[in-house]
């Protein structure tokens, strides 16, 4: 009965971690996702400077969480998010509107397939 008790505990601790590395995940991909949304207005509106400092923000953010990400995601999935910001940010600074929206759009996708990928569900469980 000991074993099982401790099995069962195993099981709730792990289970809770997972709850907090979906919330923690949710909420950093979440601040992206707006950053990235503010820049594609800025884009829109054609404010070069503020669209600069908005993506650049959004993958600073990226980055400084690096020791977490690489802690809880793929490589792919780190690669391709860094690599999908830069490219954003590139396109802000040619200063094309057109692949600069298509940049932004591109990238808010990305950063929300990766939170949703790592939700919890019963099909991840069972």
């Amino acid at each position: 009965m000991k074993k099982e008790i401790i099995a069962f505990i195993v099981l709730v601790l792990v289970f809770s971690a997972s709850l907090i590395n979906v919330h923690f995940l949710t909420k950093l991909t979440g601040g992206i996702v707006t950053l990235v949304e503010e820049t594609e207005r800025f884009v829109r509106e054609e404010d070069w400077a503020s669209a600069r400092l908005s993506a650049e923000k959004a993958l600073a953010k990226w980055e400084e969480r690096h020791p977490y990400t690489h802690a809880v995601l793929r490589q792919t999935e780190l690669e391709s998010i860094t690599s999908i910001l830069s490219d954003l940010i590139k396109e802000i600074y040619a200063e094309d509107t057109g692949s600069a929206k298509g940049a932004a759009r591109a990238a808010i996708a990305r950063v929300k397939s990766v939170a949703s990928v790592e939700r919890v569900t019963l099909g991840n469980i069972f």
